[in-house]
């Protein structure tokens, strides 16, 4: 099992999660573990999280109900979680071609997303940018300044993928 975000990063992304009002957005690779991830931050800290694929739409991912109805297309999906009264947090890798597109074409039409009560994490094809994020949104840098999947070995950073 392969988890996305490392225990200090999940902690680094909680705290941003709890005390910005902007939509946040990262820049990553592949999702790979996304959900698992994801999934143990939810039942750590009770919140409602919400990750979007464009297969089956928004599900919630502390429990076991079929997808939110109408929310496969990115766009209704952001219209659904924009209508949330109750804190919740929407996560929605735009990692396709086609999704990014979609996505930017969706968002330069409106203003800014209301995050109040329900929060936004975008994941990003690295290496993209975008004009709507770097205005309305914060950027979320996670690696401390490592790239991959680095541990501390006889004093150096050593990748664990290379250790046998």
């Amino acid at each position: 099992m392969t988890n996305f975000f490392s225990s200090q990063e999940l902690i680094v992304l909680e705290e941003e999660i709890r005390n910005t009002s902007e939509l946040l957005y990262m820049c990553k690779n592949d999702t790979e573990g996304l959900t698992d991830s994801l999934k143990s931050l939810s039942l750590r800290t009770g919140w409602a999280v919400y990750l979007w694929d464009n297969v089956s739409g928004l599900s919630n991912l502390k429990n076991t109900e079929p997808p939110s109805p109408k929310t496969k297309p990115i766009d209704q999906a952001i219209e659904f979680a924009s209508n949330r009264k109750h804190f919740s947090v929407f996560v929605f890798p735009v990692m396709e071609k086609s999704v990014w597109l979609d996505t930017k074409l969706y968002l330069s039409k409106i203003k800014s997303l209301p995050s109040e009560v329900v929060k936004y994490l975008f994941i990003l094809p690295k290496g993209e940018s975008s004009q709507y994020f770097e205005k309305n949104g914060k950027k979320i840098q996670l690696s401390f300044g490592l790239d991959g999947v680095y541990v501390l070995r006889d004093g150096r950073w050593v990748n664990s993928n290379a250790i046998s």
